[in-house]
């Protein structure tokens, strides 16, 4: 694919580089002095790296599969759900609908929705000596939703910074179940790390029915604390009851912490899902993995008709995300 600019790269500061692809798929590149960081324009508008360059490292999982084409599989369907094959680690998108397959009106919404493996537009680039920016749209195909992703750096500040706008083209009012769903591995990941949050309160998918405990001990076992990789085990739970919508997952072996900040209002629970070597298919004990995911609502949100956020007809809602690597 030619390189597309039209003009010289800048090769120090605030900048975008487009005109690249991967295994298919266009990407671009967004950096700073601190970061480094790609995005899948054409598969989900998922980030695939988020390098942190002091210390040259990439705090995002990384299938071990890796990154299939676009063209292998089917970006939505109902009865099975495809992410599970072609699963791209990194950091993408859930709308309109988290977790179990289900419903919006008539229309089938599979697991994780369908944004995820949708192709995006790049509609615009910006480059400036204060930041730089990129702005890429998708349709929706079974729900007639229009969502238009921004993804943005400063000078000298290693955020991202992702504002989302979701428009119902519609005639009528809808309602999403709607969630980010970034995954971190190693080498950032290892048994050392633990996770800091403001959160009071969790559920335990374990749990039938599900009643709300005080995070983070479950059982005399913490769960802040990190699993090793060979521990073959795993853990799925929602944390809510937030003070501010803000995590960290800090790395005392890198003196670094991922950190994630969102309204915790329109956004109430954060998914924590780690597979630290877990045996079962299709993973097979190869994925080390934590993802901590703000969600609107939790797994059955569609079927049960909670936890879901209105977008009337012809109106649109704004959401945003701030990532960044800080040094602890």
């Amino acid at each position: 694919m030619p390189y597309q600019n039209p003009h010289s790269p800048k090769c120090h500061g605030p900048r975008v580089l487009s005109g690249y692809s991967l295994h298919g798929s266009q990407v671009i590149v967004l950096e700073n002095e601190l970061l480094r960081v790609v995005i899948n324009v054409g598969r989900g508008a998922m980030v695939h790296e988020f390098l942190y360059k002091p210390a040259d490292l990439d705090v995002l999982y990384k299938n071990p599969n890796g990154l299939r084409g676009v063209d292998s599989f089917a970006p939505s369907s109902y009865d099975t759900p495809p992410l599970v094959d072609h699963h791209p680690g990194g950091w993408y998108e859930c709308f309109p609908n988290g977790g179990e397959a289900g419903k919006i009106q008539e229309a089938n919404v599979g697991f994780h929705g369908e944004v995820w493996g949708l192709k995006f537009e790049l509609n615009s680039v910006g480059e400036s000596a204060s930041g730089c920016s990129a702005t890429m749209t998708a349709l929706t195909v079974r729900t007639p939703f229009k969502l238009v992703k921004t993804f943005a750096l400063k000078k000298n500040d290693p955020t991202l910074y992702l504002e989302e706008t979701a428009t119902n083209l519609g005639a009528i009012d809808l309602r999403v179940h709607w969630g980010q769903h970034p995954m971190l591995g190693a080498p950032f990941l290892d048994e050392k790390c633990r996770i800091e949050t403001s959160a009071t309160g969790f559920f335990d998918a374990k749990d039938e029915p599900m009643i709300r405990l005080r995070w983070p001990e479950r059982d005399g076992v913490d769960l802040s604390r990190v699993r090793g990789p060979e521990s073959r085990e795993g853990k799925m739970v929602f944390v809510t009851d937030f003070d501010t919508g803000k995590y960290r997952i800090v790395s005392p072996t890198w003196h670094l912490a991922f950190e994630m900040v969102w309204d915790a209002e329109t956004f109430p629970y954060c998914w924590l899902y780690e597979n630290a070597g877990q045996v079962g298919a299709p993973w097979f004990g190869r994925m080390y993995a934590l993802a901590l995911e703000p969600f609107t609502g939790l797994p059955n949100a569609l079927s049960e008709g909670h936890g879901l956020l209105d977008i009337p007809a012809g109106k649109s809602e704004t959401v945003r995300f701030d990532a960044r690597i800080v040094a602890v």
